[in-house]
C-alpha cells in the first residue's frame, strides 16, 4: 500500500472551513470564479501566494493560511499543530464576520473536532481530537497588502493520522 504523504490536516481544516463559510453565505462562490481557469478559486490560500492569485483577488476578502508550529509529545500518535489564518479585507465588518464565525465554529474544543470528524468531506486518514482558538490578533492595516486590513486567527489542533500496525502513516 502506498502512503500519500501529501495529505495534511491543515488542508482538511481548510476544506472544512471553506465549505462552512460558503454554505452560510459569508463567501459567494460566484465572486471567485475565474474565466481563465474555468473554475472557482477558493479564497483560502497557502502563505506562498502566486502573483496571478494576488491580481485575481485584488480588493476581495480572502484568507491566507500556514502552520505556525508542529510538535509531538510522549504520545507520538497525537499530532499537535497551530494553524494560522490571516483574514484580509478592505472592510472591517467583513473581517469581524469571518473572525466571529471562525470563533463560533472552532471555540468548542472536543465538540469542534467532533463536527470536523462527522463532516462527509474529511479524509479517512485523520481523526481530530480537539480544535480551539488559541489567539486572535487585533484588526490592523495590513503590512503585506496595501489598502487591506487584516487579523490573525490561530487554532490549536490535536489530531491523529491513521497508522498501520507499525505506527507508520497508513
Amino acid at each position: 500500500m502506498t502512503v500519500n504523504y501529501k495529505l495534511d490536516a491543515m488542508i482538511e481544516i481548510r476544506k472544512y472551513l471553506w465549505e462552512q463559510l460558503s454554505t452560510i453565505g459569508i463567501f459567494d462562490d460566484a465572486d471567485y470564479y475565474s474565466d481563465n481557469i474555468g473554475d472557482t478559486i477558493i479564497p483560502i490560500l497557502p502563505v506562498q501566494q502566486q502573483a496571478e492569485l494576488n491580481q485575481f483577488l485584488s480588493g476581495k476578502k480572502h484568507i491566507v493560511y500556514d502552520k505556525v508550529s508542529s510538535s509531538y509529545d510522549t504520545m507520538w500518535y497525537i499530532c499537535n499543530e497551530q494553524l494560522l489564518f490571516t483574514i484580509y479585507s478592505t472592510d472591517v465588518s467583513e473581517i469581524n464576520e469571518i473572525r466571529n464565525f471562525m470563533t463560533d465554529l472552532f471555540r468548542r474544543m472536543d465538540e469542534s473536532a467532533r463536527d470536523v470528524n462527522r463532516w462527509s468531506g474529511l479524509s479517512d486518514k485523520f481523526k481530530f481530537h480537539s480544535i480551539y482558538i488559541s489567539d486572535i490578533s487585533a484588526t490592523t492595516p495590513s503590512e503585506e497588502l496595501q489598502g487591506f486590513l487584516s487579523t490573525d486567527v490561530i487554532l490549536d489542533v490535536k489530531y491523529s493520522r491513521i497508522t498501520d500496525g507499525l505506527g507508520r502513516f497508513a
